[in-house]
């Protein structure tokens, strides 16, 4: 009886065959999310399969994990690429991708029988998926017909049928392009089984196109990143070949005169010169139009400003009126603004139109993003809102989750440099969001390492510095340091792992690393004094500890309002003589405790006098802020409420009986908290009470209920 590998098990192969050492169970279920159960199911598949092709089975020691043999490592990439299609069952989502593809592509009638030899599955497993295709392929503007002479068709607009076929390609040209890793299995499964169902003489195509997309980016002065590379390759081959067939898009006149206005119609025009020559096709206005479109929204990680026009100029200043709402909102001030505001325009510019044109963008780091980073993604979507005014359609969670991973990577402080002990550098594919994610979770992780460089691929090709530690998003061959393979958005079990595979480095580099106190020596020191009976789980749970020990005495998730804002931070007063009087006696209560020094002070008034009454963000409650680096020790919040209110400026907005003291340690910490106030203060009968009240009891109250409404809604998934 054959053996019949999946699409897990090819993930599972992949992650064993680029580990360096054993991988840890707990390992395996978090990057596949999985349970240990199905982790030892699917090794016992693998090493059937494995045992089939006369090659070492994984070996597995129950404390440390799994090990593929050295000698598979070094058979297999050859087989992989050889691997026969009845030895692979493809699972529901690939059986849509090649469903959709098939059907939208071909030019000939396509009938059950058909898609039946395409997937390997019987008669009624074909029928099924194309019923489950149907409503799929709707959310595209899209319908499957079917006619007995014609057999089953796709109708739609050729931009509709373009946008999905880029959707489904996103999954599967990876595995034909020149990104796809060597050193990944998994790809080289799919290689080899995209091939053989996706019969195209595309790679030579594939090849020249790359050369046009480097020649277009020497033009424009910019840097596309490495999966924005493979997949706009992708798509050219794509449109290119749909164009040859007699297929075509038809855009909207006003939108072709605009289009035509953008410096990238241009590029376009070339680009589409160069593709008709080299498929020998020629492509219409129209169509011109299209690639301006896809130039315009593909993804940078670098972009000099080419004769900005009226909708550039439009974008910019949408990013400058994010930053202002993120800071405001936030009670956060990023230290670098002019950096900061040319790196979120660079990816601001493109997402617009990727979001006007309806171009899909996947992230697949977005729900982690949502997940681990709640109040940050929560005020993006707040902050978002002057770029959503410049739309039509909705920011999707994809691209709100970029634009989360932008301002979350620009909260961490600026000025604190580790001691350059040991030198790495971050090897990135997924763009300027993504690495600067990953770089602020590293530091806080290794605050050892001197970090020389955050790389795409293309640039870690050219990058000759020597190094003693490479992290990187993608498989690497042929570095002399050592590669750790990391995940954008590190999870607990991630970053314990990672810690393993740290102490495992040859010395001296272990110990300027990694702290004295590493689970690898605290359970040596065990061993020496007792029986373990399960050495695993011990070092999971001492790694764990570790890492919170490691990290300051209350991470931003633990931080909450109620714990913050206690019955000693409050004050009551029946009036002050101006609002610089109310900040200072709002205070106060921060002072005593020693969580912010006077110059403190001194500067969340000099703030008001420098931008106006800014925090003055609700009716009647102000929020007085400034930069940690401004004299925060502690993050902390205080409140002052008065009796009768005093003027913060001019408008009758702006009279305030309640002033809150918001002091952040390290500008993210005070985001929980901060969200739960929001809770209070956008509900107009709570703010009544709190107007009216003079009595500590009732703001108490108001705070426990503001807690508890935050809490519900991170439960319900707002």
């Amino acid at each position: 009886m054959a053996i019949i590998l999946t699409e897990r098990n090819t993930a599972l192969l992949a992650l064993l065959q680029e580990a360096p050492d054993y991988v840890p169970v707990q390992h395996l279920m978090q990057q596949l999310h999985i349970s240990k159960r199905t982790v030892y199911y699917d090794m016992d598949k693998i090493n059937h399969w494995l045992r089939s092709q006369e090659l070492e089975p994984v070996h597995y020691v129950r404390e440390r994990g799994y090990l593929l043999p050295p000698s598979t490592k070094t058979k297999l990439p050859a087989i992989a690429g050889n691997v026969n299609r009845s030895d692979y069952y493809l699972s529901r989502k690939e059986r849509a991708v090649w469903t959709a593809m098939y059907l939208i592509s071909r030019t000939e009638p396509v009938f059950l029988h058909d898609l039946q030899q395409l997937l390997d599955v019987s008669r009624g497993t074909a029928h099924k998926e194309l019923k489950q295709l149907e409503s799929e392929l709707a959310g595209f503007g899209l319908q499957v017909q079917y006619d007995r002479k014609q057999g089953y068709t796709v109708s739609g607009e050729e931009s509709a049928k373009r946008h999905a076929l880029s959707h489904y390609l996103s999954y599967v040209l990876p595995h034909l392009g020149q990104s796809a890793s060597p050193g990944a299995i998994q790809e080289m499964f799919h290689h080899h089984l995209t091939g053989s169902r996706w019969p195209l003489q595309t790679v030579d195509q594939l090849e020249r196109i790359y050369v046009m997309i480097d020649r277009l980016e020497e033009r424009a002065e910019m840097e596309l990143t490495d999966e924005t590379v493979l997949s706009l390759a992708s798509r050219l081959l794509l449109f290119a070949q749909r164009l040859r067939a007699g297929e075509t898009v038809q855009l909207d006149t006003d939108e072709k005169q605009t289009l035509r206005k953008s410096s990238f119609y241009e590029l376009a025009e070339e680009l589409a010169a160069q593709l008709g020559e080299l498929f020998e096709v020629e492509f219409p206005e129209d169509e011109i139009c299209y690639l301006t479109v896809h130039l315009l929204g593909a993804r940078v990680n670098r972009m000099e400003d080419r004769k900005p026009d009226g909708e550039a100029q439009r974008i910019r200043q949408a990013t400058s009126d994010m930053i202002d709402a993120f800071e405001r909102l936030g009670c956060v001030y990023f230290q670098h603004r002019e950096a900061m505001e040319q790196q979120l325009f660079q990816h601001v510019k493109p997402a617009y139109y990727r979001i006007k044109y309806g171009l899909h963008q996947d992230n697949p780091v977005a729900a982690s993003v949502r997940d681990k980073y709640p109040e940050v993604y929560r005020l993006t979507e707040k902050a978002a809102a002057p770029l959503q005014a410049l739309l039509s359609q909705p920011i999707s969670e994809g691209e709100m989750a970029y634009l989360a991973m932008h301002f979350g990577g620009g909260l961490r402080r600026e000025d604190a440099q580790p001691q350059p002990r040991s030198q790495a550098v971050i090897v990135c594919v997924n763009g300027q969001s993504a690495s600067r994610m990953l770089k602020l979770q590293l530091e806080q992780l290794f605050p050892a390492i001197d970090w020389l460089a955050v790389l795409s691929l293309r640039e870690f090709e050219r990058f000759s510095q020597p190094v003693d530690l490479i992290f990187s998003t993608v498989p690497l061959s042929g570095s002399t340091a050592p590669v750790f393979v990391v995940s954008p958005i590190l999870t607990d079990a991630d970053k314990s792992a990672l810690l393993q595979q740290i102490g495992r480095v040859q010395a001296p580099q272990r110990a300027a690393l990694l702290p004295q106190n590493t689970a690898e020596s605290i359970l040596q020191l065990v061993r020496k004094h007792a029986d373990i009976r399960n050495e695993e789980l011990l070092y999971e749970e001492i790694s764990r500890y570790l890492l919170r020990a490691r990290g300051p005495a209350e991470t931003p998730r633990q931080l909450s309002l109620p714990s913050l804002l206690t019955r000693d931070r409050i004050r009551l007063l029946e009036k002050v003589a101006d609002w610089r009087t109310a900040i200072r006696e709002a205070a106060q209560p921060l002072l005593a405790a020693g969580i912010i020094e006077t110059r403190y002070v001194e500067a969340m008034i000099h703030k008001v006098d420098e931008h106006g009454p800014y925090i003055v963000l609700a009716p009647g409650v102000a929020i007085a802020h400034a930069r940690p680096e401004d004299g925060v020790l502690r993050t902390g919040f205080s409140m002052l409420k008065l009796a009768s209110p005093v003027a913060f400026g001019q408008e009758a907005r702006h009279q305030v009986h309640t002033v809150f003291v918001l002091a952040s340690a390290d500008g993210e910490s005070h985001l929980k908290p901060l969200a739960q106030l929001s809770v209070l203060l956008r509900e107009p009968h709570k703010l009544t009470i709190l107007e009216n009240t003079n009595a500590i009891e009732d703001i108490l109250r108001l705070i426990d209920q503001a807690a508890s409404g935050e809490g519900n809604r991170l439960k319900e998934g707002e």
